[in-house]
């Protein structure tokens, strides 16, 4: 017969309550204080999702020649990866180089286009 194990809240609740710590409270707290050790200790970076975001700006930097003026629609057709992306895809990768200030956007009868800076 397998025995019930306490939940973490339980185990809390009678600590807090100045209750008896058992060796089942005991364990219960051990593992939790585990679990939340391992999380902190994880490497925070970007995901994969950003990974990818950045080396599309790139190659959209890359495209991009000097002097010339691109609308969001044109910056689709320059990187074949971006050729079926939304403008609202294409708006935000701009908007990481503009803050990197490796691009200019200005706005031109409501709509953004951008520059090499």
């Amino acid at each position: 017969m397998a025995t019930k194990k306490i939940s973490y809240v339980v185990a809390l609740d009678t600590v807090i309550a100045g209750g008896e710590i058992t060796d089942e409270i005991r364990e219960r707290l051990e593992a939790l204080k585990a679990s939340l050790e391992k999380r902190n200790t994880r490497k925070a970076g970007p995901t994969k999702a950003q990974k990818a975001n950045a080396e599309l700006a790139e190659k959209i930097f890359e495209a991009m020649e000097p002097d010339v003026v691109y609308a969001t629609a044109d910056i689709g057709k320059l990187v074949p990866e971006l050729a079926e992306a939304s403008s609202q895809k294409i708006s935000a990768l701009m908007k990481k180089l503009v803050t990197a200030e490796r691009v200019t956007s200005e706005k031109v009868k409501g709509k953004a286009t951008y520059k090499v800076a």
